[in-house]
């Protein structure tokens, strides 16, 4: 689902057939029901990035256990999207991992060296939770 036509046919285009993913482009509208079938759902939007505490506007009651629902955000790592997804009983993914990834990517380009991903991902929750 994107408000951009375009880019949401492309990028269904550019998933679909990985690995026997079926994607297909829906457009945006408040409420949204999700389809059923679908197995993998993901927030890539900035909906819920601190300081909003808000969630993207769909129809939760899709959201099933089985479910993978997945937000890109990390900040909060426990969004209101996945809270309401864990409710459900949908196995989650914060966007904590995404975010570590990337910069262990640019660590290695510029040591050379594998990047310390727990203690990266650590140091994340602390400055996420305040701790």
């Amino acid at each position: 689902m994107n408000r951009d036509q375009a880019r949401g046919r492309a990028l269904a285009e550019r998933v679909a057939g990985i690995g026997g993913t079926k994607a297909e482009y829906a457009p945006w509208s408040p409420g949204y029901r999700i389809p059923e079938g679908v197995d993998i759902l993901a927030n890539a939007t900035s909906i819920g990035l601190f300081p909003d505490p808000g969630r993207p506007d769909i129809d939760y009651s899709a959201i099933r256990a089985g479910m993978v629902v997945c937000d890109v955000i990390p900040n909060p790592p426990r969004s209101a999207f996945l809270k309401e997804a864990e409710e459900r009983g949908a196995k989650t993914l914060d966007g904590l991992g995404m975010l570590v990834n990337q910069g262990a990517i640019g660590f290695k380009l510029w040591t050379g060296l594998e990047a310390p991903t727990t203690a990266m991902r650590g140091a994340l929750v602390r400055e996420f939770s305040g701790t």
